[in-house]
């Protein structure tokens, strides 16, 4: 433990906070910030061996040794969650939703009552505060699946009683790493035209937000990344770091659109996903600058 710590009161008397969705890539971030602050660190995962490998785009492994308890459960499936909140816990932070996941679930399953399902066991027990990752600008494309499902996680997080804290970032530096892929093999796709503006945030400076979440007291906390770029500025810099000449190819919405209505129909939750990806391309997304890592040294770290 830390002899330092801002937020965990002591190593004699530390906070309790459970770390739900720590195999991502916001997760494995918060459980070592949680950590490093003097928190008692319990961590909810579904496998153990996903929690002690590293994560894609320079998340971090967490090896046993490096928290002080892994919970084995499943937040889908409550009968899996019984003595999560024993403890007592003070804190509950939850990053759990769809991302890459194959598993055919879909967002009301994850997104949404997955979270119900702790904010359940909060209130059954000694819980004090719960800290929930949203997003930026959900009223922006409130119709999509997605946004409903964790619009239903805030909306039941208010009537809940719990103190609470919503954490809504712009967007990860992880989906940036996705177009540096991209420009590694040549060539980067656009949906749209390339300008919509927003400012992504490493998962580093993210995870600091979020503690800072769980030590203050604003209900609702938007964050983003130094870097103000547009989609085609971030294709730019990828070719620029990779010491490449830029090829971008811009999908036009219509046709975006309808392979997402297409893919909708084979499999409805990449279907959702595809649309959120779409809908992405054409809305800004610009939050306050909280972070400290540039764009350009994540993509150098990468390449």
């Amino acid at each position: 433990m830390p002899e330092e710590n801002r937020g965990g009161l002591g190593a004699d008397n530390p906070k309790h906070v459970v770390v739900a969705g720590a195999t991502g890539y916001l997760g494995k971030f918060v459980a070592h910030e949680f950590k490093n602050r003097g928190y008692w660190v319990r961590a909810l995962t579904r496998s153990v061996a996903s929690l002690e490998k590293p994560g894609p785009f320079t998340a971090p492994a967490i090896p046993p040794d490096s928290i002080d308890e892994i919970f084995i459960g499943e937040a889908t499936k409550p009968e899996t969650l019984k003595g999560l909140c024993e403890g007592p816990i003070d804190v509950v932070f939850s990053s759990i939703g769809i991302s890459r996941q194959r598993d055919g679930l879909t967002f009301e399953q994850v997104d949404y009552q997955a979270n119900r399902n702790l904010i359940d066991l909060c209130c059954d027990s000694d819980v004090r505060k719960f800290v929930y990752v949203s997003m930026l600008g959900a009223e922006q494309i409130a119709d999509l699946e997605i946004t409903k499902a964790h619009e239903r996680v805030v909306n039941d997080l208010e009537r809940s009683g719990l103190e609470y804290a919503i954490v809504r970032p712009s967007g990860y530096f992880s989906d940036m790493g996705a177009v540096l892929d991209m420009a590694k093999r040549g060539r980067v796709l656009l949906v749209g035209d390339g300008t919509n503006r927003f400012n992504p945030i490493h998962g580093a400076d993210l995870a600091a937000v979020c503690v800072d979440a769980a030590e203050g007291d604003d209900p609702v906390v938007e964050a983003g990344g130094p870097d103000i770029l547009s989609q085609r500025e971030v294709a730019e810099l990828a070719f620029d770091v990779l010491g490449k000449p830029g090829k971008v190819t811009v999908i036009p919405l219509w046709f975006a659109y309808g392979l997402a209505r297409f893919i909708g129909v084979l499999n409805r939750q990449f279907g959702d996903l595809a649309k959120f990806i779409v809908t992405a391309g054409e809305v800004d997304g610009v939050g306050p600058d909280r972070g400290k890592i540039t764009l350009r040294s994540y993509f150098e770290e990468l390449a």
